[in-house]
């Protein structure tokens, strides 16, 4: 009869945690995305990938016709045939050649005014400020179509722009949202708590949800005024998830850092110092302290075109209890991150990354979180015509944890292998307007806007069923930059 009653308040004991702890904070213990830090980091992630993207897309020339060089020497003074060799170079990527082929067609005929606004924007993009300058200057006195006109204009504010000692830039992004699965459930329709199986109850089962995001961000860099053109960057970012109907998944983030930028001959240095709050359902769930040191070569493999990196960051994590999360303070400690990566621009049209990540988390405490983590990631930018461009991202990573977790079994250490794919098109706005013949002035203030739309799917498995989950997203997000 003492056995029994021993058995019966165990029993109880797991059945009281398992309803009262796991319909708050069972999938909390899965480290999912709306419960995590790195959810907002991973949004800021890309929204900076499709900056860059939509960079590159905005400075690549359309392929049109290819003119080779042994063309060219068929008939070398045919300005028309030159000027489309010169062309092609731009497009391939090759603009010193350009400038050359430039430089010779207007030795003989130096009164051509689109011939001397292509050799102006190539002089431009060689980063050759006053030779530019000066030749769009000279165009502005010649007659001209009013777009033409304009297109001089906006490169001479860029000059100037460029020639700042101090530059400011806010980029400000909105969207909408969904996912299969917001909270994380485990696919089973079991889990363990105390090392007995229950079935999910309440907000521990699978929900799906939309959400709201906005992103927010300034930055200003100042010029050192040395000769390496070192730079000092202070910026700060704004991230907020407000879900439609899963009030506890909503997730604010700030953030800010400091940082320098100091070029060398061979390589480019960065060391940076940031911190970041967020708060989880309206109350503060982490704080971080973190500094980076980061180094770019761009030729680290020149016979192949390759340039890569080196990042070196450790944080200081520290995780507050909060309503829907209990054991978070078992978070609080260092997390250490190296990261290699290598990446290379395939065609103008095309580039590619890669990089490997290794990362330490040592909790303050011997709690259940000390993990070592291998992350491989592959990322590929496509330059689409008109300023498109898509996004394409693909991330494995594999987590060993060191020590199992009571709370959940005492007989199983967690082994995690998640995958992340994700995909994302852009466009700027003005492109779908006139895609669809669409013009009204009341509406040509969002034709700067980029429109961009993603898909994602994210596939965890694990050895204990408690963090084996998938989601699918789906997302869109509206983005303007200024800079001045």
């Amino acid at each position: 009869m003492a056995f029994n009653k021993k058995n019966l308040a165990f029993c109880c004991v797991a059945a009281t945690l398992a309803v009262g702890l796991l319909p708050v904070g069972a999938a909390l213990a899965q480290s999912q995305p709306g419960f995590d830090q790195r959810e907002a980091d991973r949004q800021k992630k890309l929204i900076e990938d499709q900056r860059r993207a939509r960079e590159a897309a905005q400075g690549q020339q359309p392929l049109g016709e290819t003119v080779s060089y042994a063309d060219v020497l068929k008939d070398p003074d045919n300005v028309d045939l030159n000027f489309r060799y010169a062309k092609s170079q731009i497009a391939n990527g090759n603009v010193r050649g350009a400038a050359g082929t430039l430089e010779r067609i207007l030795l003989v005929t130096p009164d051509l005014p689109q011939i001397r606004l292509t050799y102006a924007i190539v002089l431009y993009r060689l980063d050759n400020l006053n030779e530019a300058e000066r030749e769009f200057l000279e165009l502005q006195k010649l007659q001209m179509a009013d777009s033409l006109r304009a297109e001089i204009d906006r490169f001479l504010a860029a000059i100037k722009q460029r020639r700042q000692k101090t530059k400011y830039k806010v980029q400000v992004s909105f969207g909408l949202k969904r996912d299969s699965n917001v909270n994380a459930a485990p696919r089973r329709g079991t889990v363990l708590a105390a090392g007995l199986a229950f079935e999910p109850l309440g907000r521990a089962q699978k929900q799906a949800d939309f959400a709201l995001l906005g992103f927010v961000s300034g930055e200003v860099r100042q010029d050192l005024g040395r000769q390496s053109r070192d730079e000092l960057i202070i910026a700060g970012s704004y991230f907020h998830d407000e879900q439609f109907a899963i009030d506890t998944q909503d997730l604010q983030s700030g953030s800010m850092d400091v940082s320098l930028k100091l070029p060398f001959e061979n390589f480019l240095f960065t060391p940076k110092f940031s911190y970041t709050n967020l708060r989880l359902s309206r109350e503060k769930f982490f704080s971080g302290y973190a500094g980076e040191l980061r180094f770019d070569r761009p030729n680290t493999i020149p016979q192949w075109g390759i340039a890569g990196h080196f990042l070196v960051r450790g944080t200081r994590e520290n995780f507050h209890q909060i309503f829907e999360s209990a054991s978070g303070l078992q978070r609080t400690g260092f997390r250490w991150e190296w990261e290699v990566g290598l990446n290379k621009q395939l065609t103008p049209k095309h580039h590619l990354e890669g990089t490997a990540k290794f990362t330490r988390k040592l909790p303050q405490s011997f709690a259940p979180n000390d993990y070592r983590g291998y992350k491989l990631g592959v990322r590929h930018i496509w330059a689409l015509d008109k300023g498109q461009f898509l996004l394409s991202n693909v991330d494995f990573e594999n987590k060993l944890y060191k020590r199992a977790d009571p709370a959940v079994t005492p007989f199983q250490v967690r082994h995690d292998q998640l995958l992340r794919i994700s995909i994302t098109y852009g466009a700027p706005v003005g492109y779908l307007f006139d895609l669809m013949n669409f013009k009204n002035p009341y509406f040509d203030s969002l034709r700067d806007f980029t429109w961009t739309v993603t898909g994602e799917l994210t596939e965890q498995l694990s050895n204990i069923g408690n963090f084996s989950y998938a989601n699918r997203r789906a997302q869109t997000m509206f983005t303007k930059t200024w800079n001045f």
